[in-house]
């Protein structure tokens, strides 16, 4: 092959490199523009009910896009979650208790970084400290009306031995 011939191939490979398109940071923009609900693969039925939510989330709070997440494993969704990528995330009973039984870093850091939003029968939905508060008050009362229109799965439920304490902006909205 020419040496003339490698030049114009090198120009035409460098070219593509050059001119192309790459998507990076369209994920924070995509992310301000929608309210990104996050769950774990690993969290049985995490998913299922996040959609639910999602589904309910845009017909009582359209403006706020939500839209569903998942994470690969619980790791990835608190280490999103911690470093504020995410700000909202539903967790099962079930993980919650076993993550607080192992007591591992992840657990703690999660714990020292998040609050509990809503409680619902078997699910909790969690914020970061970072999350603001008129945006929580928002979501509290979207799925306290949802809750009082027929979707009963989205009724709140206090608890009371949970290892993520509620936000205080809850025990100001929800009358016990």
């Amino acid at each position: 092959m020419s040496f003339s011939r490698r030049l114009k191939l090198l120009l035409i490979g460098l070219a593509f490199f050059l001119f192309g398109h790459a998507p990076w940071g369209q994920h924070e923009v995509y992310r301000q523009m929608h309210m990104l609900v996050m769950c774990s693969k690993t969290d049985h039925g995490a998913f299922e009910f996040t959609k639910d939510l999602v589904f309910v989330l845009d017909e009582y709070l359209p403006e706020a896009k939500a839209r569903a997440a998942r994470a690969r494993d619980t790791e990835r969704l608190a280490d999103l979650l911690i470093t504020n990528q995410i700000p909202l995330a539903i967790i099962s009973n079930e993980l919650l208790e076993t993550l607080t039984k192992s007591n591992s870093d992840i657990f703690q850091d999660l714990l020292e970084t998040s609050k509990t939003l809503y409680t619902f029968s078997d699910m909790v939905l969690i914020v970061n400290h970072d999350f603001p508060k008129k945006h929580m008050k928002v979501i509290i009362n979207s799925l306290s009306e949802a809750s009082r229109n027929n979707y009963d799965t989205f009724r709140f439920i206090k608890k009371n031995n949970l290892s993520i304490n509620y936000d205080e902006i809850v025990l100001e909205t929800i009358k016990f």
